[in-house]
């Protein structure tokens, strides 16, 4: 079964080809661009091809998302499988409101439920917003929190004052920073490592007492982060993953 998964994000549009469980041809292109006809064609059809079995996609941004089903469906004459909270992803949404619950954070608890079934687990997803979100052993989604991401700190600095630079958020040999610029680098990476670091003991706590979880990062920042010993495992895929779970389970139950 050949099935593409596509994650519309804020920044990015990430996606994927999946052949049975393996996952190829990934890419990540700007989503403003890609939701063009033009761009999607040369962004996304002309690296993926097709046709395809199955088309799984969730968008975080609802403006764009009838755009990207429109051009799907043009292009190769099917109508993609939404995942939204009321649709049949197998998770239960500890949410007041579960539809409030953002769809690319219920994709990356669906792909860590089929990585992990029958463990708590953490998801850290570090993208445009870093989230933290906790799913229980029996498949629940019990909550989680969210923060601005690594680029929007360094954004949101040089906005709001009047003599600090907009800097790359690098990781430093020595978080010691002997230059503006120096420490402002030192201050972003750290800084969001230890916000991530408390959230995760935090959270899992709150959700699990003391019961271990398995930590698990993904999202285009999380690889900054490895040496940081934030995760328990490194997933860049995870909300590919999930996708192609969902794809899956949908066709399954047709």
């Amino acid at each position: 079964m050949s099935t593409l998964v596509l994650n519309v994000g804020n920044t990015s549009l990430f996606g994927g080809v999946c052949a049975g469980s393996r996952i190829g041809r990934r890419f990540r292109v700007p989503v403003r661009e890609a939701a063009e006809p033009h761009g999607f064609k040369k962004l996304v059809v002309d690296r993926v091809r097709g046709p395809f079995d199955a088309v799984a996609l969730c968008s975080v941004v609802p403006a764009l998302t009838e755009t990207f089903v429109r051009q799907i469906e043009t292009t190769w004459g099917c109508t993609p499988q939404l995942l939204t909270a009321a649709a049949d992803h197998g998770l239960e949404i500890g949410y007041r409101r579960p539809y409030e619950l953002g769809t690319d954070r219920l994709a990356a608890a669906v792909g860590a439920r089929a990585l992990f079934p029958r463990r708590d687990v953490i998801v850290v997803d570090c993208g445009t917003a870093t989230t933290v979100t906790a799913l229980t052993r029996t498949g629940r989604i019990a909550g989680g929190a969210i923060l601005p991401g690594l680029a929007l700190w360094s954004e949101m600095l040089a906005a709001r004052t009047a003599q600090l630079p907009e800097v790359l958020p690098v990781r430093r040999p020595a978080p010691l920073g002997r230059s503006p610029r120096e420490a402002i680098a030192s201050g972003l990476f750290y800084g969001h490592a230890g916000a991530i670091r408390e959230l995760v003991q935090v959270v899992a706590r709150d959700a699990f007492g003391k019961a271990p979880a398995v930590v698990v990062g993904t999202g285009g920042n999380a690889p900054r982060f490895a040496r940081e010993k934030l995760f328990t495992e490194l997933s860049p895929d995870l909300i590919l993953i999930g996708l192609r779970a969902f794809a899956a389970r949908t066709t399954s139950h047709a």
